[in-house]
């Protein structure tokens, strides 16, 4: 019983990051969804939802390396390779999938003029 609940600090320790990762990678694709797009000359405006696709891919794909380290946090075993690679994947997903919504549609920087 002991062994188990000093068991779930580790759990927690070892989880909470992988989840905080998430949460935070949704809350910036959420956001970057009111970033104000380009519209060129020569090309139509996209329309307005053009980057909600791309949030929602990456947003989902978000959570196959999060179950893998949630589900390996658990183990007394040496996964460490195992976790390194979801860790990689999980920032891998999070910055590509980031710069896929921005890019989907253009966006703008107000430069003062």
């Amino acid at each position: 019983m002991q062994q188990e609940e000093a068991s779930r600090p580790r759990l927690l320790r070892r989880a909470l990051p992988a989840v905080v990762v998430v949460l935070v990678t949704w809350l910036l694709l959420w956001l970057a969804q009111g970033v104000p797009t380009v519209c060129a000359l020569a090309f139509p405006c996209p329309t307005p939802d053009v980057r909600v696709a791309p949030a929602l891919l990456f947003g989902g794909l978000l959570l196959v390396p999060t179950a893998v380290l949630l589900l390996t946090s658990g183990s007394r075993h040496g996964r460490s390779r195992v976790r390194a690679v979801a860790w990689v994947l999980l920032v891998g997903i999070a910055v590509v999938g980031l710069g896929a919504v921005l890019f989907s549609g253009g966006f703008s920087i107000g430069l003062g003029r």
